[in-house]
């Protein structure tokens, strides 16, 4: 919560929690499969991992969105010691670092997915009002998150 409120300080950039919701669920599926691949003597239970799916999602909106935000170099610095932060007390023992880094992953993968969002002063023309004559109308969304959209899904199709 606290890199949320650093990040995105005014609640109106932040995602819908529905797909903060899916992010954070299917994160902790991801980091829980990639766990019992690597570490297969021992159970690990626990939200690190879709916590980390936060965190990836959240690094992932920043990279694909950053035209939203007025000083991305902060944001991204900040989120990104967290990140390391929170990496270097997964070297502590009996701390499942591979849910972690699944977790972390898929988050940062679906988050090219889920949470983009339409470009600044994108005019959808059903929602014009009769009479309005809008000006050129721009893509939905640009060139680099069509991009990133669709080498995300290939890693999570692949992966």
């Amino acid at each position: 919560m606290m890199v949320e409120t650093k990040v995105h300080p005014r609640r109106g950039n932040s995602p819908p929690p529905v797909r903060i919701g899916v992010l954070y669920i299917l994160s902790g599926i991801g980091g829980s499969v990639l766990s019992s691949l690597f570490v297969r003597t021992t159970v690990s239970v626990g939200a690190s991992g879709a916590l980390f799916g936060l965190l990836g999602g959240m690094l992932s909106e920043l990279l694909t969105n950053w035209t939203i935000y007025a000083n991305v170099f902060a944001a991204i610095s900040t989120l990104v010691v967290i990140i390391l932060i929170n990496i270097a007390v997964g070297v502590l023992p009996h701390v499942d670092n591979y849910a972690h880094i699944g977790g972390f992953f898929t988050g940062f993968f679906l988050g090219f997915v889920i949470l983009v969002r339409p470009q600044f002063k994108w005019l959808n023309q059903k929602h014009v009002p009769p009479g309005y004559v809008a000006p050129t109308t721009r893509t939905k969304y640009r060139s680099h998150q069509y991009i990133l959209l669709i080498l995300s899904l290939i890693a999570l199709l692949v992966g």
